[in-house]
Order: structure tokens, then C-alpha cells, then sequence
């Protein structure tokens, strides 16, 4: 679809490129299709705001593990009867 336009249907209903829309359908319309309707009855459509495109969010780097230390700062080891890993954490 070539520069499509959002609007709404404001004619009880009205034949397009889609097919018959009724009476307050939110639709994508090519802009040709549009102008050429208005023409014919200009009170057919609503023409709507663009919502404006949100980029997707940066996903943050897992945290990086660190080393667990001792009090005394020697190297934690693991403790192989537990689940978890007493080794590393997360720094």
C-alpha cells in the first residue's frame, strides 16, 4: 500500500479497496483512494492523526557476574550441595 492514510469511516457505509466499511471503521487507505472518495462526498471520512512510531527500547546487557569474595578477600567457592552458585554474583 503506497502512502497509506488512517482514517475514519464517517458515512453510514461506503465501498473501498477493503470492501464495504460502515460508519465509525478506523482503516488504512491508500491517499489516492481517499482524496478520489472525498471528492465524491466529501463528508465520507475523518482523516486522523498519525500515531507517531515509537522505537523498540535498547535492551540492557545482562549483568555482568563477578567473582564472590571472602570477608578476608580470597576467592568464594562453591558449595556443590546447594542449587546456587555461591561462586559468582551479580555485579
Amino acid at each position: 500500500m503506497e502512502n497509506p492514510m488512517k482514517v475514519k469511516v464517517t458515512a453510514r457505509s461506503i465501498s473501498t479497496s477493503l470492501g464495504i466499511l460502515r460508519l465509525d471503521d478506523v482503516v488504512d487507505l491508500p491517499q489516492d483512494e481517499v482524496n478520489k472518495i472525498m471528492k465524491m462526498n466529501p463528508t465520507a471520512f475523518e482523516k486522523m492523526a498519525e500515531s507517531p512510531v515509537f522505537k523498540a527500547a535498547k535492551k540492557k546487557a545482562p549483568a555482568k557476574k563477578k567473582r564472590a569474595r571472602n570477608k578476608d578477600g580470597t576467592l568464594k567457592a562453591d558449595d556443590p550441595s546447594t542449587s546456587i552458585n555461591e561462586a559468582w554474583t551479580d555485579a
